[in-house]
């Protein structure tokens, strides 16, 4: 098991939060854990706070980071990306769960499992706790079998919408664990910028998957005018 952490400008963020949550899980060792940023200024940055962890210098923007993490590991290694501000599990923590993820791909076949994107406990009892249909697997939490997809650039603020919809394609599923989620701060400062600096991007990915993957996805448009893509849940191979 490998665990992939992509980061930019949270370097204090990062220990708070996900390597913090990271002491909490099992599965892995602490040489299993890489850091990834986007340029050499932010490798020295990130090895003088954290001189005893493995840091890969990528490419800025998170389309870019996601490819250079997928070329970095080995077809059909185990990987586990995180955000870098995950605060913990939610509703209660499974220390356990990134094992039991790697089992369900193993035992399915399948090559993607995500969590909820929405922590709302309620709304998740009423969810199968396990679902293998298309369902989306928000980028801040995953675990996969590395199959070294390239995503587009022009699905930059939905790239983990078309990650789940290329590991559906091929392994016809999706394992997605519906009564867990994560606590973090979406469009927080860092990372990759926050709502209002994200529209124009947003509406160029949301045109993109329209186009790529129409008979997977919908489009439905908030009060806010903000524009969102549906995966179609029912469909079937």
């Amino acid at each position: 098991m490998k665990i992939a952490i992509p980061s930019y400008n949270r370097v204090k963020t990062l220990g708070d939060k996900t390597l913090y949550f990271l002491t909490t899980m099992r599965g892995f060792q602490h040489s299993d854990i890489t850091i990834f940023v986007a340029d050499f200024e932010q490798y020295a940055l990130y090895q003088s706070y954290y001189p005893s962890y493995n840091i890969v210098v990528g490419e800025r923007g998170i389309v870019n980071i996601r490819n250079v993490i997928n070329n970095y590991y080995d077809y059909n290694e185990y990987v586990i990306c995180l955000d870098d501000d995950i605060e913990c599990l939610f509703p209660a923590a499974n220390p356990d769960l990134f094992i039991e993820g790697e089992k369900l791909l193993n035992d399915t076949g399948m090559s993607l499992w995500g969590v909820n994107a929405i922590s709302n406990a309620f709304f998740m009892r009423q969810q199968q706790r396990i679902s293998y249909n298309l369902k989306f697997c928000i980028g801040g939490m995953f675990g996969m079998i590395n199959k070294k997809f390239n995503l587009n650039n022009l699905s930059a603020t939905k790239e983990d919408i078309e990650n789940t919809i290329l590991h559906y394609i091929h392994s016809c599923g999706i394992v997605r664990f519906n009564h867990v989620s994560f606590k973090s701060k979406m469009f927080a400062e860092g990372g990759i910028g926050n709502k209002r600096d994200r529209e124009s991007q947003n509406n160029i990915a949301v045109a993109y998957l329209l186009d790529a993957y129409p008979s997977l996805v919908s489009l439905f448009t908030r009060k806010d005018g903000w524009r969102e893509i549906r995966l179609r849940h029912t469909h079937r191979f």
